[in-house]
């Protein structure tokens, strides 16, 4: 099995993962300090609510491999989902930005995780480096290894 490291961030998402998280840590730590000395227990709710959207993001940064069978195993904290190399109906490289809808998910922070365009799931790190997966069932998932020629070369759809 063959381990390919998740692209680092885009621009992008390293500037919107930086300022959310400072954003997250001000909120958390403000509200830590007003649960302790001010006794205002109600903000314990909303400040472990953005603690857990903070780290449960990160935790979401996928673990990308590609098996002696050429199947594609995506995994993370959360998921381990395998990708049955004879179901795959195309694979490309996906360069550029374009509009994307974030059904359900992370949109930007550490990365873009879950359903985004309606039943699209989405693993990407850096938005110029993506890779789309296609079944042959129509579902699509979106990738972003940092070295997409050699992914694609370990799939041995690339000489």
């Amino acid at each position: 099995m063959k381990t390919f490291s998740t692209a680092k961030m885009d621009p992008q998402t390293g500037i919107f993962t930086i300022i959310f998280g400072i954003i997250c840590l001000l909120v958390i730590g403000f509200g830590l300090y007003e649960i302790i000395t001010e006794k205002v227990k109600a903000l314990a709710f909303p400040v472990a609510i953005v603690g857990i959207a903070l780290i449960s993001s990160y935790f979401m940064i996928p673990k990308i491999s590609v098996d002696a069978q050429r199947n594609i195993l995506i995994k993370n904290s959360f998921v381990n989902i395998k990708i049955v190399r004879e179901e795959i109906a195309d694979v490309k490289i996906i360069t550029g930005k374009k509009f994307n809808i974030r059904t359900f998910g992370v949109g930007g922070l550490f990365g873009y995780f879950g359903y985004f365009n309606g039943n699209d799931v989405w693993y990407v790190t850096n938005l110029d480096k993506k890779i789309q997966i296609k079944m042959k069932s129509g579902k699509i998932y979106m990738i972003s290894p940092e070295n997409t020629e050699g992914f694609l070369r370990e799939l041995e759809l690339v000489q």
